[in-house]
This record gives structure tokens, C-alpha cells and sequence, in this order.
């Protein structure tokens, strides 16, 4: 896959000129973030595109005199952001869901990259799957971006979603702490709160990507005929169980309460924990969620 499969090619440029978000300083090797630690070392790691706000004594005017282009640089001493893609790849994420989280992911590995910092893939559905280890710099977008074209749901029978197992599984690698980024439609059985405290308090900060599909959010009014319901099988996309179901007013009805029950449970759980939560679907475009989250409006 080429580099910018996943995204539009005017996208990425707009993407690349923007910051991750992150309320946290995380100690680590060379990047984009002052260290904390007294002294600063002169050995030069890298460069990365100015933003307004940076520190203009850091502005590489040599490579503006080549380039003219601003950018700043990157000294061994600083600290970087280790970004960790938590993708969900359960059954119920298939189709229209598990391309908006790939794109989501592609974007924001992209942004990573691009800034200098170290941006790893954990794919998980009933545990966690094989890991993309945590790499870092422009060159390795390519690389990135191919892995996240390439993720599918596991085949067989084994494609539900228990996110607890999956971040104790991610948290047994010792990864660097830094930011996670959640990518799911959140439908565990066991709930997803637990294990993003997990994630807090292992010195990670959660940020969650919501996904949901169109038929999700409107779950067939197109198909109420005109005597009021439609007769439907429906099949649980993680447990494989098939429910016979009439789907008419009273039942809309009430898949509609509970889906705005959910919906609030969410946003009260990032709200009462400070974290950030995007929601991706139906009337909300791809472009417009992620770029209100990178630009610190979320």
C-alpha cells in the first residue's frame, strides 16, 4: 500500500501540520516535548516542522535557507509522546466501523509520525493480538500505515471483544506510558470502563475514539413498511446468536432509549475521569471528529 492509501492525499497535508493532543509530559528519548530534567543535550535527533506557539530559538535557520521551509530542532535530550493505536478488531466492528477505525488510526499514526514522535499498534478483539512495536520518524509511515491496511478480525470463532483481558495482556509488555488511543464501538459485555482505569492508573492517558455505524445510530427506520413493522432476523455480530425480532415502533422505540442510555454512559464516564472522547458515525464526519481532537476542541 502507498504511503496516504488510507487517506486522502489533501488530508494528510492538513493533518501533518497538526499537534497530538496530550495534557501529560512522558519521559522518553528524543522529541518534540522540552524534558524535564535539567540541561538539554546538543546532540541533534531530528527535525519537525515548526507550529505556532513553538520556541522560534529552535528554528533550524539553515534548513529554512535550503528548505524554506520553518522547522525546529530536536535535540536527544527532550522528551518524546509514545502514541499507542488500541484498535478494535472484533466482529462487531466489521465493515463501514472497522474502515472508519482504520482511518482514524492511519491519521492519527500519520500526525504522530510526522511529528516526531514513537507510535506503536495494538490490535485486540477477545485478547490482545500481535503488536506493531512502537517506531518512530516520517520514514516509517509507509511501514505503519501497510500494517493498519492489512488488520482484519481474527478468523474462526474467536472474534469478540474483552477489552479487560486485552489491556492486561498490553500492560504485561511493559510498554512506555503515554497516550492511548482507544478505537472501538466499546461494545465489551464486560463494560470498558475498568480497563481504561487500568490504562490511568498503569500512568497511561485513555483518549476514546467512539465508532459507530450509520445503522447503528438509525437502526432501520427505512425499513418500517407502511402497515408500521418489518420482520427481521438479526444476528449478534459477537456472539453469533440469531434473535427473531419485529421491528416497528415500539421496538425502534426502545433500541433508541437504550442506545441514548449507552451513549450518555460514555460521555459521564470520560467526563467524570477528564478524558477526552470523540464520537465517529452517522452525521459525524470522519475528517470533522478528528480534527476537532487534534486541534484541542474535543
Amino acid at each position: 500500500m502507498a504511503e496516504g492509501a488510507l487517506l486522502e492525499p489533501a488530508f494528510l497535508r492538513r493533518l501533518e501540520r497538526l499537534r497530538l493532543l496530550a495534557r501529560r509530559r512522558f519521559a522518553g528519548a528524543a522529541g518534540r516535548r522540552r524534558s524535564t530534567r535539567r540541561g538539554q543535550s546538543v546532540e541533534l535527533a531530528d527535525h519537525r516542522a515548526y507550529v505556532p506557539g513553538d520556541d522560534v530559538r529552535r528554528i533550524d535557520w539553515n534548513a529554512y535557507a535550503r528548505l524554506e521551509e520553518l522547522v525546529l530542532r530536536l535535540f536527544v535530550a527532550e522528551e518524546d509522546l509514545t502514541l499507542h493505536l488500541f484498535l478494535d478488531l472484533s466482529r462487531s466492528m466489521r465493515g463501514e466501523k472497522l474502515e472508519q477505525a482504520k482511518r482514524l488510526a492511519a491519521a492519527l499514526a500519520y500526525v504522530g509520525l510526522t511529528g516526531s514522535e514513537r507510535v506503536a499498534v495494538a490490535p485486540f478483539a477477545a485478547t490482545a493480538l500481535a503488536p506493531l512495536p512502537p517506531s518512530r520518524g516520517r520514514r516509517r509511515v509507509g511501514t505503519v500505515l501497510r500494517h493498519l491496511e492489512a488488520l482484519a478480525p481474527p478468523a474462526g470463532d474467536v472474534g469478540g471483544t474483552d477489552l479487560r483481558r486485552s489491556v492486561e495482556a498490553f500492560l504485561a509488555r511493559r510498554p512506555r506510558p503515554g497516550l492511548v488511543a482507544l478505537i472501538s464501538d466499546l461494545l465489551d459485555p464486560a463494560g470498558f470502563e475498568r480497563p481504561l482505569d487500568r490504562l490511568a492508573a498503569a500512568g497511561h492517558e485513555p483518549v476514546l475514539f467512539h465508532v459507530l455505524g450509520a445503522d447503528e445510530l438509525d437502526p432501520g427506520a427505512a425499513l418500517v413498511d407502511a402497515e408500521g413493522g418489518a420482520d427481521l432476523a438479526l444476528v449478534d455480530a459477537e456472539r453469533g446468536r440469531r434473535v427473531e425480532v419485529t421491528l416497528d415502533a415500539a421496538v425502534l422505540g426502545a433500541y433508541r432509549r437504550r442506545l441514548t442510555r449507552f451513549l450518555a454512559a460514555v460521555d459521564g464516564y470520560a467526563a467524570k475521569r477528564g478524558l477526552v472522547c470523540v464520537r465517529v458515525g452517522g452525521e459525524v464526519a470522519f475528517e470533522d471528529a478528528l480534527l476537532t481532537y487534534l486541534r484541542g476542541a474535543a
